[in-house]
């Protein structure tokens, strides 16, 4: 039951990437809009700014109350960061997700109604001030979508273990040209006929709500008595963030997790690169050359390494499930460079979490189409 509500979830699923294009967003320029960030409930924006003299841009998204989440990059770099905050009172908090216990980064500061993200930023035994502005000039518009249940495992028991679910889901914009919604409605639903966000934004709600109360009919109410009742405290989460948004580039991550009893919850994170110029989804095989395997699989091992600091002569199965790292379909692109995202178990054990690998263009010439 598990991987059939994680996979549920992911409904819409993975689809891979696309590459330059000179085609401008004239047509979708959208320089004078700003989402009000203090006012609004659920949205998505991007923000343009410098941190320490380098600029950055951030998909920032709100996308459940008091929530924060999306990415972050150096525009020298193009490597994604992943961040995800909340806010107390007029102060918010925007974590990195660096993989450091022992620092920690982070974005302190204030959010406007002018659409601007201004403080201080944290991390390397060193701070910055920053002022980031909104800046949709090439970005795809997209409003945020919220919702979230509960249900009790026995009604009239005062103490009963709960079901909860939330939701949260990207939409085109209603100012999108209406073809390149279409494509847009087809990429994140997977169901070329759904065209309404409220009705797709509960659906994984309501089956998790069913599949919880059948569940319920074979439950022991002596245990619940007893307080032996943790493992029927189910959850699922899912929702969806920017990754990278530059036209006619645009990367959208679905996540989901979900427990349903036992000793850990399962999640995963699945991209869709999308080349809205075309109303085209990309894979790894019509990105790269014919052969492009073989030379991806040392540079994912490296930048493996690099990045969890494994020297050269350590095999990687003492820390991996695998001797080497091939590429999959878990595929993001970005300005600068690629990479490719594995799920607790792929390549990894549980603990190790997701690993996503970032290669640049740089190093890819020979392979890129």
């Amino acid at each position: 039951m598990k991987r059939a509500l994680l996979l549920l979830l992911l409904a819409g699923g993975l689809l891979p990437a696309c590459h330059n294009s000179t085609q401008e967003k004239d047509q979708h320029d959208t320089a004078s809009a700003v989402v009000p960030l203090l006012s609004t409930p659920y949205y998505y924006t991007q923000l343009k700014g410098a941190v320490g003299g380098r600029q950055i841009t951030m998909e920032l998204l709100k996308t459940a109350p008091n929530l924060f989440r999306g990415y972050y990059y150096y525009d020298s770099t193009g490597l994604p960061i992943s961040i995800w905050g909340s806010q107390d009172a007029d102060q918010v908090k925007i974590y990195e997700d660096n993989g450091n216990r022992e620092e920690e980064r982070f974005f302190g500061g204030t959010l406007s109604d002018e659409g601007v993200f201004k403080g201080v930023w944290h991390g390397d035994s060193t701070s910055h001030h920053f002022e980031l502005h909104t800046d949709l000039r090439k970005a795809q518009r997209l409003q945020v979508y919220y919702d979230a249940d509960s249900v009790k495992l026995l009604p009239s028991f005062p103490n009963s273990p709960l079901g909860i679910a939330s939701n949260s889901i990207l939409w085109p914009d209603a100012a999108t040209d209406s073809t390149l919604a279409a494509f847009l409605r087809k990429a994140i639903t997977g169901d070329i006929k759904m065209n309404n966000p409220q009705q797709f934004v509960k659906r994984a709600i309501d089956s998790f709500v069913t599949s919880y109360r059948i569940a319920a009919k074979d439950a022991d109410s002596s245990d619940i008595v007893d307080g032996q009742s943790a493992s029927w405290n189910w959850t699922t989460e899912s929702d969806m963030k920017v990754v990278y948004n530059n036209w006619p580039l645009l990367v959208i991550e679905k996540y989901a997790y979900d427990f349903t009893g036992g000793a850990h919850g399962n999640s995963g994170a699945f991209y869709q690169t999308l080349d809205l110029a075309k109303r085209k989804v990309i894979t790894p095989e019509e990105f790269f050359k014919p052969g492009y395997k073989e030379v991806l699989s040392p540079l994912l091992d490296k930048a493996f390494r690099k990045k969890f600091h494994i020297d050269e002569d350590e095999s990687l199965d003492q820390n991996l499930l695998v001797k080497t790292i091939a590429p999959n379909n878990n595929f993001i692109v970005t300005g600068k460079g690629i990479a490719f995202s594995y799920v607790p178990y792929e390549i990894g054990p549980y603990a190790l979490g997701q690993v996503t690998l970032f290669i640049p263009f740089t190093a890819l010439k020979s392979i890129l189409k």
